[in-house]
């Protein structure tokens, strides 16, 4: 999560310390969307591809420019077809199928090639102009 974290500031410009965790927080919307779809996709991964087994690797890349973040995911795990995937009534809170569709919304590109391995490519674009601004929470 820190890797994508840090990778989202690169685009956003978005620095907050928070001196109690020592860490830099998502706190811009270009991050907090960013981060909350990567984790869907990473939590389905070791959920469904591994099969919550406990261990696998995944491989991660990010193509970091000014305007735009792309994360590619691979992992052995099992492949699925995504198309199968039904799009889910929000009004009937679905237990499936939640993660792909947060991902969907949250990012302008999402891709997802079977493999072995499999790959998933996650692409958000900083659409909003914005001032980067660094400060320190207390």
């Amino acid at each position: 999560m820190r890797f994508v974290a840090e990778a989202c500031r690169l685009v956003s410009g978005a620095r907050v310390f928070d001196e109690h965790t020592g860490a830099f927080e998502v706190n811009h919307p270009f991050d907090t969307a960013f981060v909350s779809a990567f984790m869907e996709i990473f939590n389905n991964v070791a959920l469904h591809a591994y099969r919550g087994a406990g261990s696998g690797d995944i491989e991660l890349v990010a193509s970091v420019s000014p305007t735009a973040l792309t994360v590619e995911l691979r992992d052995a795990g099992v492949a699925f077809n995504i198309d199968a995937i039904p799009v889910p009534e929000l009004d009937a809170l679905p237990e499936g199928g939640m993660g792909i569709h947060i991902a969907r919304t949250m990012l302008d590109e999402m891709k997802y090639l079977p493999g072995p391995p499999n790959l998933w490519r996650l692409t958000k674009r900083l659409t909003v102009a914005t001032t980067p601004e660094v400060s320190q929470s207390a």
